[in-house]
């Protein structure tokens, strides 16, 4: 299984986006920052992005879904610490 981090900049403040977050629930992603989820899966970055893509509102809406190796170096402050837990 693979580790995947999803960022998201959601555009429109007044939509309702709790289908994006029962659709990030439902993949059992971890909350690891305010726009920032982690998840290990057997999926791929495109069929995440695709699933979650579908709740989001319009095309100025942004999502980035990428694998996230955690043997490699990465530094964190008060940060993504939930990573370890993935």
């Amino acid at each position: 299984m693979a580790v995947f981090l999803i960022s998201y900049d959601l555009r429109k403040p007044d939509y309702d986006y709790q289908p994006l977050y029962d659709a990030l629930d439902e993949i059992k992603a971890k909350h690891l920052q305010d726009s920032v989820w982690g998840v290990r899966t057997t999926r791929s970055a495109e069929s995440i992005c695709d699933a979650l893509w579908q709740h989001m509102h319009n095309q100025k809406d942004r999502l980035f879904v990428v694998p996230f190796d955690k043997d490699q170096q990465y530094k964190s402050k008060n940060a993504i610490t939930k990573l370890k837990d993935l």
